[in-house]
């Protein structure tokens, strides 16, 4: 099913499949999202959960057993159910059910909850622990935003400016796209603004940590721009598709993939480990301008 959300500012229309946005449209009928195609990719703003990123192919251990898992987990693919509804708000849920404990065997409650504002979207997203043992979950966001937003520019007119100066490390992965453990520094033009260029994206994305806590899509030969801001996220991915995809998708994470030769879900790094009956949440906020 498709939810509306709108003001005077905006129309946003959200997927109960997934939970995700697939339409951010302006008042004055720009739209701000990737409307996603096969050629270049599919998605438009996928939520990741219980895992961000890859498992080593594809599989991971706990209490001895062995699990098969798609890259970013199942709640991109899974349908949820709507809890709270108005004109401007949303809350979807998503709870543990017999589909995904043949790939989790946790008892968990996900949920998004949606808030729009004048021009501004808010994100929350919030994972509970409703069974009795230490629950390792995480979460991130992976929303595609089009590029040229003015529809005239080219892709390498665009940046990302971050809203404070700030010394990133990148994220080194393996061949298999594995997190190999080393980080090296990233540096940002006057310590603040990320240049966008095909060649960055040949391979995959670039993933920072240690970065500023939002950061704005712009360019000087346009009015429009986006900003996200995600407070403590660990990570901050870049990536658009290797073929010249006419998208960016800017990606806070609180996880990341599996280092390489790890794959009991016991020792995965950057999880939240939470006690039954506990929960965390993280909130990401979209500015369209």
């Amino acid at each position: 099913m498709i939810y509306v959300l709108k003001n005077d500012k905006l129309t946003v229309k959200i997927s109960s499949f997934g939970a995700v946005m697939t339409s951010v449209v302006g008042a004055d009928g720009c739209e701000y999202m990737w409307q996603g195609d096969e050629k270049y990719w599919e998605d438009t703003a996928p939520w990741l959960f219980p895992i961000c990123g890859r498992l080593p192919n594809g599989q991971y251990t706990y209490g001895g057993r062995t699990f098969e898992m798609e890259c970013h987990g199942f709640a991109q693919a899974s349908e949820f159910e709507a809890k709270e509804v108005s004109d401007t708000s949303l809350t979807l849920v998503l709870a543990a059910n017999e589909q995904t404990k043949k790939q989790y065997p946790f008892d968990f409650v996900f949920s998004i909850s949606y808030t729009l504002t004048g021009a501004r979207l808010s994100c929350r997203l919030s994972v509970e622990n409703k069974g009795t043992e230490l629950l390792p979950a995480t979460f991130g966001g992976h929303p595609g935003f089009n590029i040229p937003l003015d529809g005239e520019s080219d892709f390498s007119d665009w940046r990302l400016e971050f809203d404070k100066p700030c010394y990133p490390d990148s994220v080194i992965f393996t061949d298999s796209l594995q997190d190999s453990g080393k980080r090296v520094a990233y540096p940002l033009e006057d310590s603040r603004i990320f240049r966008l260029s095909r060649d960055l994206f040949r391979i995959d994305g670039v993933f920072l940590t240690g970065m500023a806590q939002s950061v704005t899509l712009c360019s000087d030969k346009a009015a429009r721009s986006v900003t996200v801001s995600y407070g403590d996220a660990t990570y901050l991915g870049v990536w658009t598709s290797d073929n010249d995809g006419p998208f960016i998708c800017i990606e806070p994470w609180w996880g990341m993939a599996t280092q390489e030769g790890s794959v009991a879900l016991e020792e995965k790094c950057n999880m939240f480990r939470l006690p039954a009956g506990a929960s965390h949440a993280a909130d990401i906020v979209i500015d369209f301008k």
